[in-house]
């Protein structure tokens, strides 16, 4: 079975026993799925070293699909490929959370404002879907099910964005998004946190039922940069980058 040892040294641990992926899913799209939730809930840690065979051997696929699914890791800033040596999981920092952050918040705010103006019959209908995804964020953070809450963040925020009717704009933010995953994790293991989310969704959604535009911008850039001010603090009073980063052995 394979293991992990931190650092290289000290008592190896059993990695988790994976199911076989799904005849539904080609195997990189398994893969791919299975080890971003790895990063994001932080099984595997930032600035880790990993091993393609000892990956494809846990996943239980060859290293052809392991490969493909670590590149389109790599597209969303996830996992490092550097040359010659082995790949590893991107660190976390300030400087690139208050990048993608800043602009998440210019595009959302944008996004927000168009979407309260939606006519009235498809805003009605949306804040319907979106109070039914409310209460099961409830529910998720309640529970302390970060996976789920993560999922429910993300649908709820999409739902919003739609009725602004600019795909161009939304497919921007989606490339942001999917870089800042991570910290949207890192920000909402913290069950205070995540209730804090909830509240703040439920005031967007209020503005969004009034069709008060500017009240939403304003509320939505608020709820993304304050999730960037608490990540600001916490990022940087983590380890130095490397230092003592777990690695996943083997060549």
């Amino acid at each position: 079975m394979t293991t992990i040892t931190p650092g290289g040294t000290g008592p190896k641990r059993p990695a988790p026993v994976v199911a076989p992926a799904p005849w539904s899913l080609r195997k990189t799209d398994w893969a791919y799925q299975q080890l971003r939730e790895w990063i994001l809930s932080g099984r595997l840690a930032p600035g880790q070293r990993l091993s393609q065979e000892r990956l494809a051997g846990e996943l239980g696929i060859s290293r052809g699909p392991l490969r493909d699914a670590l590149s389109r890791l790599a597209t969303e800033n996830l996992v490092v490929d550097r040359p010659h040596q082995k790949w590893m999981v991107a660190e976390v920092s300030v400087a690139d959370a208050r990048d993608v952050y800043n602009g998440r918040a210019a595009l959302e705010g944008m996004l927000a404002a168009a979407a309260a103006q939606a006519a009235e019959p498809e805003r009605a209908a949306r804040c319907a879907d979106l109070d039914e995804l409310l209460a099961r964020q409830a529910e998720a953070a309640g529970a302390a099910d970060m996976a789920r809450l993560r999922r429910l963040d993300r649908l709820f925020h999409d739902t919003i964005y739609a009725l602004a009717a600019m795909p161009a704009s939304v497919g921007a933010l989606d490339h942001l998004r999917a870089r800042s995953d991570r910290y949207i994790a890192l920000y909402l293991a913290d069950t205070g946190r995540a209730h804090t989310s909830v509240e703040e969704h439920t005031r967007i959604l209020d503005a969004l039922k009034s069709g008060d535009g500017e009240q939403l911008s304003l509320l939505t850039r608020d709820h993304v940069l304050c999730g960037l001010t608490t990540l600001a603090g916490g990022i940087g009073r983590r380890q130095p980058a490397g230092a003592g980063a777990p690695e996943l052995d083997g060549s």
